[in-house]
């Protein structure tokens, strides 16, 4: 690291003005460790991926996303976009930072900069993620996640104002209503296993997941899966009950991890998720690393290009 722009959101996540001091108190670290550092703020919803294409061309080999996993995510589809060789560093700074988890990264900002000084680029090939908006196909790139269906449904209805006062525990409330509602809509979903051989079946939600560690009462949750491997652990949930989903909430987060005989868990590098017959395609949601995209249909592949990521 010679180089290096902080990038982060200066409106979004609790504690506005306190944002600015943890970016400041990171600045100053790795500055002092003879890093030539700037720090920019975003200026809208996924300007840091304009902003990210112009720190690449302006010279910077490192672009460092202080916030949670959508700012990482901005940040990675911007060098994505740029085909550079820049790495991406991240400090967690967000509501939620799944990300700066699983690369062991502590929440206080000094600390997790001079633990970011010591980590190295390492070279993974990200997930892709294409989907249906309002404007047509989209593509997307992400890092840790990608879900479709009560996942999905789950970011839609989880307010920006509740994030900014309860962070990552927003989304629990959230999921508290949404258990009122009993039932979730399903859809049709296919997939591919290791050998390659193909498997179809009805779900109410699929998750692509590539972490290996989830921050706090998620933090027993051991699926198997790692950033390095180049594949997913894909969460199939065949049920459309809300008690099966709590089910499997309560066996993973015990760290019990009884059998739920409505729930596959299964290794995979693609999936693709279509509507039922006769089924409104904008009724089912999907996301990425914590962020709303679009609707059906989806599919889920690993990007054969790689960036490169500080890690331990």
């Amino acid at each position: 690291m010679k180089k290096a722009l902080l990038i982060y959101n200066p409106s979004s996540g609790r504690r506005r003005e306190h944002r600015v001091r943890q970016v400041s108190k990171a600045l100053a670290v790795i500055s002092s460790a003879g890093v030539e550092a700037e720090s920019c703020a975003t200026t809208g919803k996924g300007s840091a991926v304009a902003q990210t294409q112009e720190a690449v061309a302006a010279g910077f080999d490192t672009v460092i996303a202080c916030g949670g996993d959508g700012t990482a995510n901005e940040v990675l589809n911007g060098l994505m976009l740029a085909g550079s060789d820049a790495a991406l560093g991240v400090l967690p700074f967000g509501s939620g930072n799944l990300l700066a988890t699983d690369l062991l990264l502590p929440r206080k900002a000094e600390a997790a900069a001079r633990i970011l000084l010591s980590y190295r680029p390492r070279a993974l090939q990200p997930g892709l993620i294409r989907y249906h908006h309002k404007d047509g196909a989209q593509q997307r790139y992400f890092l840790i996640a990608a879900g479709v269906g009560a996942d999905a449904e789950l970011m839609y209805r989880t307010g920006v104002q509740a994030k900014e006062r309860y962070g990552f525990y927003a989304y629990f409330l959230e999921m508290f209503r949404m258990t009122l509602r009993r039932r979730f809509p399903m859809f049709k979903v296919e997939w591919r296993d290791q050998q390659g051989c193909s498997h179809s079946g009805q779900v109410a939600m699929v998750m692509g997941i590539r972490a290996a560690r989830f921050p706090g009462l998620l933090r027993r949750v051991r699926l198997g899966a790692d950033l390095v491997r180049n594949d997913y652990r894909v969460m199939l949930f065949a049920t459309d009950k809300v008690r099966h989903f709590l089910n499997y909430f309560a066996s993973v987060c015990s760290g019990l991890n009884w059998k739920v005989p409505q729930v596959e868990l299964v290794s995979s590098t693609w999936f693709r998720c279509t509507p039922m017959d006769g089924q409104e395609p904008t009724s089912i949601h999907s996301e990425v690393d914590g962020e709303l995209l679009g609707t059906l249909p989806v599919e889920v592949t690993i990007e054969p290009r790689s960036f490169r990521l500080l890690m331990p």
